[in-house]
């Protein structure tokens, strides 16, 4: 269970930093959003973390439905008093362990336009994209450094294991920049708008995805090492010379480094690791 004590007065209530709230205030920046969302009376639009209500209020004019995941029991009564609409419906939980599944929308798949708390960004993407079947397109606003990592490409060192998960479900895209001034309290870090294409099926079929996970967290475990060092010293139970072999099978360079790597080769390294496993099992 996440803390929740109450350290900075605004907006009439008690902001909580171990919730990561910071919420967005500029009116134009909200617009925007919403805009490039392209929210239109068709679509039914998840939230998560709308605290007050600011970006909701846009949401509701121009979507069919609003579902607003708040974990902060006193944000969502202040939200339900504040935005009043029949397409509005507050969800009191914790997004971390609550089942997308069980949200009753109609129609087409969910969009999701949020600014995430940036204390759980990481966690929440993860658990959005590896959700099979209800969202189209994902708008969300993280940390920029983050935003970066998600959008980087093999060659890039910001490219690892967020990269890649994110971009075996979807096409991300920072579609949009922001300073700390847009938002209250004031974050101390600059903060992008990316959006996520939902792909119908993933890039690259992998046999096993905890499998494919946990072959690709290898890799990247020590970044600064030639693959074959790192991925021979994983833990994940196969012989050096194993793991050497699987490389030159899937077409990897075993003194490449993992940010060279591209998301079809890990995928191939991965379901080569699973044949692997299986053969010695």
């Amino acid at each position: 269970m996440r803390k929740t004590e109450k350290v900075v007065s605004q907006f009439g209530f008690q902001t909580r930093k171990s919730l990561g709230q910071n919420f967005l205030v500029d009116e134009r920046v909200l617009e925007q959003i919403v805009e490039l969302a392209e929210i239109g009376p068709d679509d039914c639009v998840l939230e998560i973390g709308p605290g007050p209500g600011s970006l909701t209020k846009y949401l509701v004019e121009k979507a069919k439905k609003v579902f607003a995941i708040e974990f902060d029991d006193e944000l969502a009564a202040i939200l339900k008093n504040e935005v009043r609409s029949e397409k509005l419906e507050v969800i009191s939980a914790d997004v971390l362990e609550y089942n997308f599944n069980d949200i009753g929308w109609l129609g087409n798949k969910l969009k999701v336009v949020s600014n995430l708390p940036y204390n759980i960004s990481t966690e929440v993407v993860f658990k959005l994209l590896e959700t099979p079947g209800v969202f189209s397109e994902l708008y969300l606003m993280l940390q920029q450094e983050v935003a970066k990592r998600i959008a980087s490409k093999p060659g890039n060192k910001q490219y690892g294991i967020l990269s890649v998960v994110c971009q075996y479900h979807s096409d991300p895209e920072i579609i949009l920049d922001l300073g700390p001034e847009v938002f209250k309290p004031r974050p101390k870090v600059n903060s992008s708008l990316v959006r996520f294409r939902i792909l119908d099926q993933p890039r690259s079929p992998v046999s096993d995805y905890r499998e494919f996970k946990k072959v690709v967290r290898a890799c990247f475990s020590m970044r600064r090492k030639m693959l074959k060092n790192s991925f021979g010293k994983s833990g994940l139970g196969l012989a050096p010379e194993t793991m050497d072999g699987l490389l030159a099978k899937a077409g990897i360079d075993p003194t490449a480094r993992a940010e060279t790597v591209s998301l079809e080769k890990l995928v191939k390294l991965a379901n080569l690791f699973v044949d692997e496993k299986m053969k010695n099992a």
